[in-house]
């Protein structure tokens, strides 16, 4: 009976805990190599800054991880963005995995191709 009641209560604390994480929704990657910065926005619905945020960034290049940054609030209700430095080559697979603090995570990647001549400012 003690387990029957323990396994139902272990249940329901994961239920409840997994109704109140909030994944990113999307994640969008962009590199600029004449900055050495790669740009992430990610969709982040936020019921409230100070609780429910993305709380971890790890960035991987080709599988090795090269960074992990702590966040300690988001700057808006539906969104995180963040650029980051990082030196990558032509052909690179660049992950990021983001994590929020209620428990949901994402991860999206991006392979490094070659700037278009003649894209950007004029």
């Amino acid at each position: 009976m003690k387990k029957t009641v323990f396994s139902l209560f272990c249940s329901f604390v994961f239920f409840v805990f997994s109704v109140f994480a909030t994944p990113p929704v999307s994640i969008s990657l962009s590199y600029d190599p004449s900055k050495g910065s790669l740009h992430v926005e990610a969709v982040h619905p936020s019921f409230n800054l100070e609780k429910s945020y993305v709380r971890l960034m790890d960035v991987y290049v080709n599988g090795q991880k090269v960074s992990a940054l702590d966040y300690f609030k988001q700057n808006d209700y539906n969104e995180f963005t963040d650029d980051v430095p990082l030196t990558v080559k032509e052909g690179d697979v660049i992950k990021v995995e983001l994590f929020c603090t209620l428990g949901g995570d994402m991860s999206k990647e991006l392979t490094v191709t070659k700037p278009e001549k003649g894209v950007g400012p004029t």
